[in-house]
């Protein structure tokens, strides 16, 4: 548009010719945005399709394996430096005092994590389907060699 503009009619109305390339600057942002976007989703589909040739070529990769700080997230399994898992650290704990009723928080605390007691919670109640602890009301878990010889 503006390479067809004649000088003489651009200088005398300035105002109308403003206008009108403004107009025209709002289009072009606006299909620049359009390009943009259609651009970054190609790319995107690009990378997805690189990563699965790559897979096809050298089979799906193993699962990624946790670095040492993600490794307390894993702990439940995860054998911490005395070859125990949680759950053997919990079994442990409980057999102390088969009779004591715990609360996944305090028991937590007494393994050292208290500030990963959602998780221990999860083992606990693991370790309830696995039939080693009984789960009260309250939320309260005990031994469940406890729980027999009180009943």
């Amino acid at each position: 548009m503006i390479e067809s503009l004649d000088w003489h009619e651009f200088a005398s109305e300035p105002d109308a010719y403003i206008v009108k390339l403004e107009a025209r600057e709002e289009e072009l942002q606006k299909d620049l945005y359009k390009v943009r976007q259609e651009l970054r989703l190609l790319r995107q589909l690009q990378k997805h399709k690189d990563v699965a040739e790559d897979w096809k070529r050298n089979g799906i990769p193993d699962q990624r394996q946790p670095t040492s700080g993600e490794d307390e997230e894993n702990e439940m399994e995860a054998p911490n430096g005395h070859g125990q898992t949680r759950k053997d650290r919990i079994r442990d704990l409980m057999r102390q005092d088969p009779q004591r009723f715990w609360k996944a928080g305090s028991m937590a605390a007494a393994l050292g994590v208290p500030t990963k007691s959602k998780s221990v919670r999860v083992t606990m109640d693991e370790l309830v389907r696995a039939e080693e602890l009984v789960k009260h009301p309250g939320s309260n878990y005990q031994y469940a060699a406890g729980a027999r010889q009180t009943v």
